[in-house]
């Protein structure tokens, strides 16, 4: 497989928090060529670390830790074994032509999964969900994640905002194409806790309102905050929350969010910090 990867771009490689044995489970699947690799945070505080498929024989992968440096006149540099390169771009383009033990870098493991395996499935939680192990992904009701991987029936692998990676009880999670049919809201929840692997599920919490019934007017309609937000303040799309304040939700867009008016700006609400009163559309 030829290297064509694009070293710029951070969401086809990199995997934030994932630790060493899950990275190495990903890439020891055998559908995963040899080259394929992915980026992770390294339990070492600012550093980095990339996992590779290196062979075919019984230790296949192998993690290379890549160290912040700064060289000799302060300029900030990322080091691997005993090269030393500008950023991590640079890393990645020489590795494509040279080298590390066994192979060269050839294509990401996320972008591997999209050409491969399946579209990556756009998922929202339907309960909180605490983790019980390391290798989980604890989310809240309401969160969206990203489905990557679908390693057994009832766990798959997800990722979320902040680009952390770990496993999802799948009947936990709906597709949000499906939340957007109406229909949904008739199917019952009785299933939660009686599928395989039941006896993983006693640490999840499940206090939290099911999405699927929160009242959902006619827009353009007005909402309550039920929670305070404080949004990236460089971000000024996003609204500012105060819980208890009103929002004149305006539209729902693609992905779930609301776009919404307040205090005379316009901006985008997350849908599962407002809830709508039964009444009137306005």
């Amino acid at each position: 497989m030829s290297s064509s990867f694009d070293p710029y771009d951070w969401a086809s490689f990199y995997f934030g928090k994932m630790g060493r044995e899950e990275a190495a489970r990903l890439l020891s699947d055998p559908s995963v060529a040899i080259g394929t690799f992915l980026l992770r945070d390294s339990s070492r505080p600012g550093d980095y670390s990339l996992s590779v498929r290196e062979s075919d024989e019984e230790n296949k992968v192998r993690h290379y830790l890549i160290e912040e440096k700064f060289s000799e006149n302060g300029t900030k540099q990322v080091k691997i074994a005993d090269h030393d390169f500008m950023d991590i771009p640079t890393l990645l383009n020489h590795f494509k032509i040279h080298i590390l033990d066994k192979t060269s870098l050839t294509v990401p493991f996320y972008k591997l999964v999209i050409m491969n395996h399946f579209s990556i499935l756009q998922v929202i939680g339907l309960y909180r969900f605490e983790g019980e192990r390391d290798t989980d992904l604890p989310f809240e009701a309401g969160e969206m994640l990203e489905i990557i991987g679908k390693p057994e029936a009832e766990w798959w692998q997800a990722r979320n905002a902040l680009n952390a990676t770990g496993l999802v009880p799948a009947i936990y999670v709906r597709p949000i194409d499906e939340m957007n049919d109406r229909h949904l809201k008739g199917q019952s929840q009785s299933s939660i806790g009686s599928s395989v692997g039941e006896e993983r599920f006693s640490g999840i919490s499940t206090n939290s309102d099911p999405i699927e019934d929160r009242y959902e007017p006619p827009l353009p309609a007005v909402a309550k905050a039920i929670y305070d937000r404080q949004p990236n303040a460089y971000d000024p799309t996003q609204l500012k929350l105060k819980k208890g304040q009103l929002i004149r939700i305006t539209k729902k867009l693609t992905n779930g969010m609301y776009e919404g008016e307040l205090d005379g700006r316009v901006g985008i609400v997350p849908f599962t910090y407002v809830r709508f009163a039964k009444a009137e559309a306005v």
